[in-house]
């Protein structure tokens, strides 16, 4: 995601897909309707349509926030969750589990202790950790997220973990284990703070191994994507679009318990688009968000169109 440090206004957190692997995707058929529908368990539609908003900001007011069922935001958030939490609504903390940003108070530690490998290059100042190391579950773990939750928050928005599983890939000597470290340190989250909802962005490789841990994942620009080069959002093409399905229809069958946020990227002024993305996300079976690619504003999904 966009840059994750700790001083304002953080423009750039990041909670998409691991930058730096090269996105391959290939070429397969879309799936009948009929299977996506048996796979994501699409029945009749409740009155209410389930409801989240990942917001990276520090100054939206609490209504800005109001009526979501989960609501994600930066531990930087300058506002009070207790009305959020009143309302109804579970609010998770943003933590990175896979990097760690150079303007984080812990940098210098994490530094000096030997946790950090390399930095990041398509996040400049996002330095990718070893998770096989015993400091980095005690930083994470009995630290970090130790002192989120007893801010008050429901539980914690896990990002950066596919960092973990592209270093295994990339380098499956050097890097070995990396994987099998990831699974253990959310696991290990789950056992220290019992309490705390979990909802792990991407990863979706490890989401069967984490059933019982984690049963909520996100899955962004599975619609759309955000292009770098050309600074605007686009539809994925059929092909990618089914990629990412099977993606998710494999998560899902790992762990039948699991709950599929997604979060597309697009131009808030653009009313017609997002009307399609709750659509046609809603209708796969996931709980949908579309906002701005820097999560730095709140982008209310428009009312339904009406004849």
């Amino acid at each position: 995601m966009p840059n994750r440090s700790n001083t304002a206004p953080l423009p750039r957190r990041r909670t998409r897909a691991n930058p730096l692997r090269a996105l391959r995707l290939p070429t397969i058929a879309l799936f009948p309707l009929a299977l996506l529908l048996g796979v994501f368990g699409c029945g009749p539609k409740k009155a209410t349509a389930p409801r989240w908003v990942v917001y990276y900001g520090q100054n939206a007011a609490p209504e800005e926030l109001t009526g979501y069922d989960v609501v994600v935001v930066d531990p930087n958030y300058k506002g009070e969750i207790a009305p959020l939490r009143k309302a109804g609504a579970k609010v998770l903390a943003y933590i990175s589990l896979g990097e760690l940003n150079a303007s984080r108070a812990t940098f210098a530690r994490a530094q000096r202790e030997g946790l950090l490998l390399e930095e990041n290059p398509n996040w400049p100042g996002a330095w990718l950790v070893d998770v096989r190391l015993p400091g980095w579950r005690k930083l994470v773990v009995e630290e970090r997220a130790k002192e989120l939750l007893a801010r008050g928050y429901d539980g914690l928005f896990l990002d950066t973990l596919e960092s973990a599983l592209h270093l295994q890939t990339r380098d499956a000597t050097r890097y070995a284990g990396m994987q099998q470290a990831a699974i253990d340190l959310v696991r290990a989250l789950h056992d220290r703070h019992p309490g705390a909802i979990l909802l792990l962005n991407g990863a979706l490789e490890v989401a069967g191994a984490l059933a019982g841990a984690v049963d909520r994942v996100a899955v962004e620009s599975s619609l759309t994507t955000w292009d770098f080069a050309k600074k605007a959002a686009r539809w994925r093409t059929a092909d990618e679009r089914a990629w990412a399905m099977a993606r998710a229809a494999k998560a899902r069958a790992a762990n039948p318990k699991l709950t599929i946020y997604t979060l597309d990227y697009w131009d808030p002024e653009d009313r017609a688009g997002l009307l399609r993305i709750y659509r046609e996300q809603r209708k796969a079976g996931f709980v949908p968000y579309a906002a701005t690619i820097a999560l730095d504003r709140v982008v209310a999904e428009p009312p339904a169109e009406t004849p």
